[in-house]
Order: structure tokens, then C-alpha cells, then sequence
């Protein structure tokens, strides 16, 4: 029998790329992005902790644990602390896809697997190529089961004393927050809800939003937030103490004291109100 030779660096960047391209599929599948340096992280410590497959044969369920919390180690490596629910969703994908590889590579001929960990005695380049194809595998899975036109959802947002109804669209990408008080702000298009709500207000963001030159109502409480978009940095008028409920299937969410961020625009695009992952999460989304 031939002595196989095993390079470490070989066997961190091919693991840096696979844990890159699981990360990315897990993310998807929760729906949640994640930026390019934290990515670069995550992965770099998912590659790093692949060094066990040298290690003595733990017992599985100490080997288990250990997969389990190097991988949430990972998750919250890249994409943060997103929600408790959307987290345990990231690091349910992520284990799931690991494991997927390690059974993969103890049923394929020249497939090893030492402490849930897989090594397959195939070329760097078939093994990225195979990652590659499960990370394009799952966004052609979402692109044929996504349903566009049907992701917004009916909820109702109570604001001043003034209850609406809308239509709650969840952007993963959505990241509007508070910078003071780190409080979550749902974004609302103000012509879609601008004849329900008080006159006091509706003369406030008339004006804050450069339609008339009305000074806000300091009882309202108005505050600034900045917000990035593809034309560049503007500033949201906010409104805070708002509550948002969602009823679905018989259960009931609701959040209180948020913000309530308005943008110009009805509801042409087919939702009312944006919100991100956090808040998402919380309302069962």
C-alpha cells in the first residue's frame, strides 16, 4: 500500500473555499447575507477547525459537539447574531451540509472520514468543483421553489393611536437600525399610509420629507436615521413607539417600541412596510 501524503495547506484552502461555499448556502437558505470580511473569517476558522481530522478518534458524540459548536462558532462568525431562531436556522443548514459531505466521503471510494470530518482522495480541483455545484445546487433549488409576487404579508402596524393595515415585506438585506438606542425600525412608504395617520403627524413628515416647509411636532418625537441605498446615503424621517402584529395559522406575534422609519412611494411594488432579519425572525417570517 502506498504512504498517502497529506499537505496542510493544501487541505485549509480547499477547506477554506468549502466552508466559504456552505456558509454562503446556509446563509441563503435562512435567508440571511453576510459581508465579504466576515465571510473571510468564518471560513478561515471553519478550515482552520478541519485540522481535527489528524487528531486521535474522539467518541461521536464528543465529535458531534464538537462539529456542532465549531460550526455555530462559524455561523456566528459571518453573519453575526442576526435572531436566536434565524441563527439556530443557520446553524442547522450549515451542520446539515457538513455532515451531508462527511457521509458523502465515507460511502465514495478513497472517501475518509476521521471525527466527522471528511477527506476525499480526489484533486483540490474535483473537490471545489463538487462544493461548487452544492452551493449553485441550493440557489437553483430556491430560485425554482421562490415564489415572486407572494413573499410580502399581511400584518398591522399601530402608530400615534392608529392602527393600519400592511403589507410586511422581509428584506434579508434590510438593515436599518437605531444607532443610539439599537432598536429595530421597520421602513414604511408613507403615500401608502399617509391618510390614516394623525394630521399633526402627516403635517411633521410632510414637511420632513421636503414636501412642505411644516417644522416637525416635537411631541412626535421625530428623529433622523441614515439610510445607504443604491443612489447613495438619505435621511429617513422616524417615529417611534410603533407596534407591529402578524396573525398566521392561529398564533399571533407582536413587537413593541420600534421605529418607524417613511420613505416616499405607495404601494406599487406590492408591500407597505420593510423589515430585516431580526425583526423577521421574531415575527415568525
Amino acid at each position: 500500500m502506498g504512504l498517502k501524503v497529506l499537505y496542510i495547506d493544501q487541505l485549509l484552502l480547499v477547506n477554506f473555499a468549502a466552508a466559504a461555499a456552505f456558509l454562503l448556502a446556509a446563509g441563503l437558505l435562512a435567508g440571511v447575507r453576510c459581508t465579504g470580511p466576515r465571510l473571510v473569517l468564518g471560513s478561515a476558522f471553519g478550515a482552520a477547525c478541519c485540522l481535527v481530522l489528524l487528531a486521535p478518534a474522539l467518541p461521536w458524540p464528543a465529535a458531534l459537539l464538537y462539529k456542532g459548536a465549531t460550526g455555530a462558532a462559524c455561523a456566528a462568525l459571518t453573519f453575526g447574531w442576526p435572531d436566536a431562531r434565524v441563527f439556530l436556522r443557520l446553524c442547522g443548514w450549515f451542520l446539515t451540509l457538513n455532515l451531508l459531505l462527511t457521509g458523502a466521503a465515507a460511502a465514495l471510494p478513497g472517501g475518509h472520514a476521521a471525527n466527522l470530518t471528511a477527506y476525499l482522495d480526489i484533486t483540490p480541483g474535483r473537490l471545489l468543483l463538487a462544493v461548487a455545484g452544492v452551493y449553485l445546487g441550493v440557489r437553483a433549488l430556491l430560485r425554482f421553489l421562490g415564489k415572486p409576487g407572494q413573499t410580502a404579508v399581511p400584518a398591522q402596524l399601530e402608530l400615534l393611536g392608529v392602527r393600519m393595515d400592511v403589507l410586511a415585506f422581509y428584506d434579508s438585506g434590510f438593515t436599518l437600525a437605531d444607532p443610539v438606542s439599537g432598536r429595530a425600525v421597520v421602513l414604511v412608504r408613507y403615500d401608502a399610509v399617509r391618510s390614516a395617520l394623525p394630521a399633526g403627524c402627516q403635517k411633521s413628515l410632510d414637511g420632513a420629507l421636503g414636501r412642505t416647509d411644516a417644522l416637525p411636532d416635537p411631541g412626535l418625537g421625530l428623529r433622523y436615521l441614515v439610510c445607504g441605498t443604491i443612489a447613495g446615503r438619505t435621511l429617513l424621517p422616524a417615529v417611534p413607539g410603533a407596534v407591529l402584529t402578524r396573525r398566521a395559522g392561529g398564533r399571533t406575534w407582536r413587537e413593541e417600541g420600534l421605529l418607524a422609519a417613511f420613505c416616499t412611494g405607495g404601494a406599487g411594488e406590492g408591500w407597505t412596510l420593510l423589515l430585516g432579519s431580526g425583526l423577521a425572525g421574531r415575527m415568525g417570517l
